[in-house]
């Protein structure tokens, strides 16, 4: 028992260096990361972001609550954690939509542009990991997903400080990080106790990463969308320029 517990904890240590290594690479080699602390912008790629996070964001509940309908595959304790996940996670797409109508975006949310193809092939990927595969896996995307506030406090005082920004704009960024300290913790407590083999490790692991760098494509992809604005391109998002430019 001793040391299945000391393998166990070794593989969740070797789980945090991946995500540490992994943000490592976006903070040196992102486009978006640099960009970003490079503080030449103007609120639009805010909006920008803000309008992606909302359409990504209010899909999480959903496929986190596709994994508990896999019962047959999973412990009862894990689906009873789904479940109850997702219905705290849902509605927090509505932080990100506040933090759009505060920086004086004058929209209703069904009227919003279609998200990015950079957005969509998260969402997509995110459907397909929770309804096939190890039901254990969609833990890698909650892993960073829930715990990346320390990862991108750089970022946020540059958008901060070059934005004027106050609590007011940023409640999905800041508000939002207290909610999921506690989420944090409970994902530890699932990877300990209900990962048993290499496979569930790695399958999370990969699931890491993946989710990771595709949710730093969707901000690539954002930059690319607020040069398009700035340089008078067609843009989904040229309506920004009526309240921000």
């Amino acid at each position: 028992m001793e040391q299945m517990l000391i393998e166990e904890g070794t593989r969740f240590l070797e789980l945090k260096d991946k995500r540490d290594a992994q943000w490592a690479r976006i903070a040196e080699s992102a486009e978006w990361f640099k960009y970003t602390l490079g503080g030449d912008y103007d609120r639009r790629f805010y909006a920008i972001y803000l309008i992606e996070t909302y359409h990504y964001v209010k899909h999480n509940p959903k496929h986190q609550a596709l994994v508990a309908t896999r019962m047959d595959e999973m412990p009862v304790h894990y689906m009873k954690f789904c479940y109850e996940h997702a219905e705290e996670e849902t509605g927090h797409e509505l932080m990100a939509f506040h933090d759009l109508l505060n920086l004086g975006v004058s929209i209703e949310a069904k009227d919003l542009p279609a998200p990015l193809a950079s957005t969509q092939i998260l969402i997509s990927y995110l459907y397909n990991i929770s309804e096939t595969g190890n039901p254990l896996r969609r833990l890698g995307y909650s892993f960073w997903a829930e715990d990346s506030y320390q990862y991108i406090q750089s970022v946020l005082g540059m958008l901060t400080k070059t934005l004027s920004l106050t609590n007011k704009h940023t409640s999905f960024l800041v508000s939002h990080s207290t909610i999921d300290q506690k989420h944090s913790q409970e994902i530890e407590e699932m990877l300990n106790k209900f990962c048993q083999t290499d496979e569930d490790w790695e399958s999370i692991g990969e699931v890491l990463e993946i989710t990771l760098r595709l949710q730093s494509d969707m901000m690539n992809q954002v930059v690319d969308e607020y040069d398009k604005l700035i340089n008078g391109a067609p843009s989904r998002y040229s309506f920004l320029n009526t309240y921000l430019a």
